[in-house]
C-alpha cells in the first residue's frame, strides 16, 4: 500500500517508511501540497493510488472512494519519537492490511 501523509504528521515518518521499511510513502510537503484543500490531497492520492494518512478525519468525510488511515497524534509519543512511532505503526498496518478496503482504517 502506497501512502500519502497529511501535513499535521511528521514528514520524517514518510522518509523512515521508505528508507527503513521499504514502503512507498510520501508527505504532502514532498508534493507541494502543504496548505491546499483536503479534496486536492485526496485527488492526488487517488491519482497515485495512495492511502491518505491523516488526523483530520472529518475533513475527508465526503471522500467515498479513498483508503483513509486515521491516526491521532495524541496516541503517539511527543517530541522526536513521534515520527519513529508513526512509521512503525504504519509499517505494521501495511503488513496486516495488504489490500485495504475503501474507507476509514484505525491502526492500533
Amino acid at each position: 500500500m502506497n501512502l500519502l501523509l497529511d501535513e499535521m504528521l511528521p514528514s520524517e515518518a514518510a522518509r523512515r517508511l521508505r528508507d527503513d521499511f521499504g514502503h512507498d510513502a510520501i508527505h504532502v510537503d514532498e508534493r507541494g501540497l502543504r496548505g491546499v484543500e483536503d479534496q486536492q490531497v485526496a485527488q492526488v492520492a487517488r491519482t497515485e493510488g495512495r492511502a491518505v494518512v491523516t488526523e483530520n478525519i472529518a475533513d475527508y468525510a465526503g471522500e467515498v472512494d479513498l483508503v483513509l488511515v486515521c491516526v491521532l497524534k495524541r496516541n503517539l509519543p511527543v517530541g522526536g519519537g513521534q515520527a519513529n512511532a508513526l512509521a512503525e505503526l504504519l509499517d505494521r498496518w501495511i503488513s496486516d492490511n495488504p489490500r485495504p478496503y475503501i474507507g476509514q482504517h484505525w491502526p492500533a
